[in-house]
């Protein structure tokens, strides 16, 4: 794919970021260690810059996925993907106001991130 995109995996299942890691990785993409909760995705974007952030919704911890990016955005300006087992229009609607990049259902299909990522202008 392209070169020095670097994500940022941000899902407290570890199985699935395990996974995702994976097929990132296989397609050439450099992916962070993934991380389980909101303050740590704070932190990590704050060393690491990513130039993406896959960021599940609902996460372990005191923050959800939505609260996190709002709080990343606010210091740096980097693309989010939420990644979602289920979303009511709620949680879209909140959602929305961090101007994400896109969305991605669970099951996550890593063809569907790569659509994403190549809408960017990687």
């Amino acid at each position: 794919m392209s070169d020095n995109i670097k994500v940022l995996i941000v899902e407290d299942e570890a199985i699935t970021a395990k996974c995702l890691q994976m097929d990132l990785e296989d397609m050439g993409l450099e992916v962070i260690n993934p991380v389980s909760n909101g303050e740590d995705a704070i932190k990590v974007a704050q060393l690491e810059h990513p130039s993406l952030i896959l960021m599940d919704i609902r996460l372990a911890g005191k923050m959800d996925g939505i609260e996190t990016a709002e709080k990343i955005l606010s210091n740096q300006k980097i693309p989010i993907i939420y990644l979602t087992g289920f979303s009511t229009g709620l949680i879209k609607e909140r959602a929305q106001k961090t101007k994400p990049v896109g969305f991605v259902e669970k099951p996550i299909n890593v063809n569907r991130i790569v659509q994403i990522i190549n809408t960017m202008g990687h």
